[in-house]
């Protein structure tokens, strides 16, 4: 029983141990602390944020950091000021659970800190940027702006962006886009040109085998271009075929209105019907319209049919060797144009 509530007591007294207390300032940066604070009295919030930019590339402390985040707050400067202070609230945490010592008041301080981010964040877009490999240099814009993986999220304009990664001669940039106030994510993965994965297994080629016979001579591949220059032109062709046969349709349908009508003024006129008559005349004209425009419209239909499958087997055939792009075309929606005809 005593080694157990021994063993529950150290936790507890490990949990209830404040953070270490941040060492007292040095004799140069208190004079620089002084000399901010002096500024900050006459109006001249831009040379005391100076100031402290200048603490913060040194020392790497939570107060530098919350400094000049709230003075480029007060300068309008929201996106330093939402970079800033997201440094500061992920060294100091939370005034329930405080990663650092904080002095007296920390509460109120933090609180018009959170006052002030968000109104900064009104202003800027934040960007989470993930990069494949760890110890890549990102870069937004052409400034670097950390190392992969990067804890927080870079803090950006709205507008159009650049997000980049290098590492060791492989480099990505890609644009990305984000409003006020917005957030997004943007994924960059890192490939050397001409590398293979670690660990696949190679091909065997039918030239690498002994005496094998030379390869012949490779086509060049066929583009994404040809696949659809070739199933829209069968579709356009199919199509006109198609509106030919229906136009033949009507013609003949009124070529044969005429060949009935012609027929009975032939029957109450004449007997017997024989060239040199009017009726038997215009019986013969309408006749000979109405079979010509039946069968051409019967060889557009064939023709039309004929074309719609020659787009639809162009989009299937062609098809492996077009390149996949995002946002794209892909293969079935061809297939479905071209069948739809």
């Amino acid at each position: 029983m005593t080694a157990v509530l021994l063993l529950l007591s150290c936790p507890t007294r490990a949990a209830a141990e404040p953070p270490p207390r941040r060492p007292p300032s040095t004799g140069p940066e208190q004079e620089m602390l002084d000399q901010a604070k002096r500024l900050v009295d006459q109006g001249r919030i831009a040379d005391a944020r100076d100031i402290h930019l200048t603490l913060w590339r040194l020392t790497r402390s939570a107060s530098d950091a919350f400094r000049v985040g709230m003075l480029s707050f007060r300068l309008r400067d929201f996106q330093v000021a939402a970079e800033f202070l997201a440094i500061y609230f992920d060294m100091v945490g939370t005034p329930e659970a405080p990663k650092i010592w904080v002095p007296p008041g920390f509460k109120e301080s933090y609180e018009l800190a959170r006052a002030n981010f968000a109104e900064a964040r009104r202003h800027v877009g934040a960007l989470e940027v993930r990069v494949s490999e760890p110890g890549a240099a990102v870069l937004v814009d052409g400034r670097q702006v950390g190392v992969s993986p990067l804890k927080l999220p870079v803090f950006v304009a709205s507008g159009q962006h650049h997000v980049g990664a290098q590492l060791a001669g492989a480099q990505i940039e890609v644009p990305a886009a984000v409003d006020a106030g917005g957030e997004r994510t943007v994924w960059l993965v890192l490939r050397r040109a001409g590398a293979e994965a670690p660990g696949a297994p190679r091909a065997t080629k039918a030239a690498d085998l002994p005496g094998a016979a030379p390869p012949l001579p490779q086509l060049p591949p066929r583009g994404p271009a040809l696949r659809w220059w070739t199933v829209g032109g069968l579709a356009a062709t199919s199509a006109a075929l198609g509106i030919l046969g229906g136009v033949s349709v009507s013609e003949a349908n009124h070529a044969a209105d005429d060949r009935d009508a012609a027929f009975i003024r032939a029957r109450w006129e004449v007997f017997r019907c024989r060239p040199g008559l009017p009726a038997c005349d215009a019986y013969a004209e309408a006749d000979g319209r109405a079979k010509t425009f039946t069968a051409l419209s019967v060889g557009a239909f064939i023709g039309a049919g004929v074309a719609a499958g020659g787009a639809a087997a162009a989009a299937f055939l062609l098809a492996p060797q077009a390149k996949v792009r995002v946002g794209g075309v892909g293969t079935a929606p061809a297939a479905t144009l071209s069948c739809s005809w």
